[in-house]
């Protein structure tokens, strides 16, 4: 009898030690699958356009960041030019190549849903970048509306609250219809301003900028001031109105770009730009897709960055972003 007691007791105890270790196996499956996914192997970005520098910067930022969680990943660029068709192919392009995350600023606010949607449906994680894209599981941007108030109310001021203006548009993403209702909004306060046209489109390009100054010349004579919807469009401006001989006309912008808080610190006829930073912009998408990636929540949404107005006053040590340059 005490034979078999000892028989059992050993049994009994080599039972026990399975029964832990297989224990101490199922507790620790469940740390293994939460623990983190690994960095993406792949980035896709697709912008407007890469002749624009603030997208020359914005990728370097975003590259900039993605490197230094993975050195090795993949990079694939492309560049829609504001074509909705192209951009609806580059994406169709980027989920064939079966890219991790995808970088997109969209050429439309709401056209690209459907494939947005087919690539998250592949598992890629889609960040908005600049603009507004329905599809997007997060975006990250400038608050563009603010911007296009401030530069506004600032041009207002600098005319005494009075005289023919006029709103230089662009392509119509988000970026630029939020900045044009802002301006429109501030110049709301002064009933002085006559706002003569909102129609001239410059394409967010110099020669789109000198073109549509150009037109607007032609039709309107000499103005007080005009809002251009970036500061390309601002230089390309300055163009024409120097081939018209025109003195008294006052410019303001949006992007804070190297080259115009140069010109505001001389004597341009630009007098005022609102800052943003590309860099930032694409460091951030890059963050927010490693949240994404490694199984976070898609929070915030919608993340706005603010903007600083660029005068004569502060345009001297202003600290401007250079898309030829590493950083800012």
């Amino acid at each position: 009898m005490r034979g078999m007691s000892l028989i059992n007791l050993c049994c009994f105890v080599l039972l026990v030690f399975v029964l832990m270790t297989m224990a101490q196996g199922e507790t620790a499956k469940p740390a293994a699958a939460a623990s983190k996914a690994p960095w993406p192997q792949s980035v896709g970005v697709s912008v407007s356009s890469l002749a624009n520098p603030f997208f020359v910067a914005l990728t370097r930022g975003a590259h900039e960041r993605a490197r230094q969680q993975n050195p090795a990943v993949k990079w694939i660029v492309r560049a829609a030019e504001y074509s909705v068709a192209n951009q609806q192919a580059q994406i169709q392009e980027l989920i064939k190549l079966k890219v991790d995350v995808i970088l997109l600023s969209a050429s439309s606010e709401h056209a690209l849903e459907k494939v947005l949607l087919q690539a998250r449906k592949q598992g890629i994680v889609v960040i908005g970048v600049d603009v507004r894209a329905t599809g997007a599981q997060q975006t990250v941007l400038t608050d563009n509306f603010a911007a296009g108030q401030l530069v506004c109310d600032y041009l207002a001021r600098r005319i005494n609250g009075k005289g023919r203006v006029v709103i230089q548009n662009g392509p119509q993403v988000s970026s630029v219809i939020d900045r044009v209702a802002g301006c429109k909004q501030a110049w709301l306060n002064y009933p002085k301003i006559q706002l003569l046209s909102d129609k001239e489109n410059g394409d967010g390009s110099v020669w789109g900028g000198h073109t549509a100054m150009q037109a607007a010349i032609s039709r309107y004579g000499e103005l007080d001031a005009v809002f251009t919807i970036n500061d390309r469009q601002a230089l390309g401006s300055v163009q024409a109105l120097q081939k018209a001989g025109h003195h008294k006309t006052r410019i303001g912008s949006v992007d804070g770009s190297h080259a115009v808080v140069q010109a505001i610190a001389g004597d341009s006829p630009i007098v005022v730009t609102a800052s943003q930073s590309p860099r930032m912009i694409g460091q951030h998408a890059i963050e927010m897709a490693l949240a994404l990636h490694q199984g976070g929540a898609a929070e915030p949404e919608l993340l706005l960055l603010g903007t600083t107005l660029v005068t004569r006053d502060n345009a001297s040590t202003f600290e401007a972003w250079d898309a030829s340059a590493t950083k800012e």
